[in-house]
């Protein structure tokens, strides 16, 4: 059913992961220059200079949350199909793992050699392990739905 728990788990990680689209994920403060980062553009403190690197540079960030949050809001009306509701989320597991290993291991080294600073995390960088937490959430209600079901067919 739609009402199940899971179904709220999965809309909290959805809005987490919109959410994303509109807050920071990190300031890289230096003495050559200072950047903010966001999902979709990276955005110089520094009065009329020019961004390091274009809107191209974060489309596979970008285009991971886009997906992640365009199958987290489609996996609530799986709810007939459980198994494919599964599935779908432990996709959603692994993009989100992705984002944060590419976050990471590429584009805070390429940040900071250009900022010539260290990382400052923002309110965009907890959520990605927030959305995280909501979609191992859903794949423990969805299991333990799927438990159930099997054990009243087998009473039947």
């Amino acid at each position: 059913m739609i009402q199940r728990k899971q179904s709220v788990f999965l809309f909290l990680s959805f809005i987490s992961l919109a959410g994303l689209t509109f807050l920071p994920l990190a300031n890289f403060l230096g003495d050559q220059d200072s950047l903010v980062m966001y999902v979709y553009q990276i955005v110089s403190k520094v009065p009329d200079s020019i961004p390091p690197f274009s809107s191209l540079f974060l489309l596979p960030l970008l285009s991971i949350v886009i997906i992640a949050a365009t199958l987290s809001f489609g996996a609530i009306f799986m709810f007939k199909n459980r198994s494919r509701q599964l599935m779908v989320v432990r996709l959603m597991i692994f993009l989100l793992i992705v984002f944060i290993g590419l976050f990471f291991l590429y584009y805070v080294n390429a940040l900071e050699e250009i900022s010539g600073g260290l990382i400052e995390p923002e309110y965009g960088m907890y959520l990605i392990p927030m959305a995280l937490v909501f979609l191992f959430l859903a794949m423990r209600g969805i299991v333990a739905d799927e438990r159930l079901v099997r054990s009243s067919e087998r009473l039947r």
